[in-house]
């Protein structure tokens, strides 16, 4: 019993950039910059009011900001973090405890991946 065995789960993050090309063709690098910038402070401040209803047993405030961030996140290409905040959505309704734990951490792990996909992104930009 002296070997102890720490998991540490490593996520794949799929950032699709296309989205942001898309984003600054329509509105110009400036604007597409100022509107990314902004929508992902406003998903990092949405993922932690999801951690905060998940610890606090709101579940029905849990599945509507896990709902919002699916939206944010799909107009940004951040697809990994759209994908998992719309399953925690739809285990929110459930009486799947364990299993909406594990999709709460998953969504805290990809999101802080995706964003620190974004800053690789922005510094390659410059």
């Amino acid at each position: 019993m002296d070997n102890i065995v720490y998991a540490r789960p490593v996520e794949m993050i799929f950032v699709d950039a296309g989205h942001l090309v898309d984003l600054a063709r329509d509105k110009g690098v400036p604007r597409a910059e100022f509107i990314a910038f902004a929508a992902l402070e406003e998903i990092v401040e949405r993922l932690t009011a999801v951690e905060a209803a998940w610890r606090a047993g709101e579940f029905q405030r849990l599945a509507k900001v896990a709902r919002s961030v699916v939206g944010m996140s799909e107009q940004l290409g951040m697809q990994t973090v759209a994908l998992v905040a719309a399953r925690v959505a739809a285990v929110a309704g459930t009486s799947d405890q364990a299993a909406l734990a594990a999709l709460v951490a998953r969504l805290v792990r990809v999101g802080e991946g995706s964003l620190a996909a974004f800053g690789d992104l922005a510094l390659l930009q410059r």
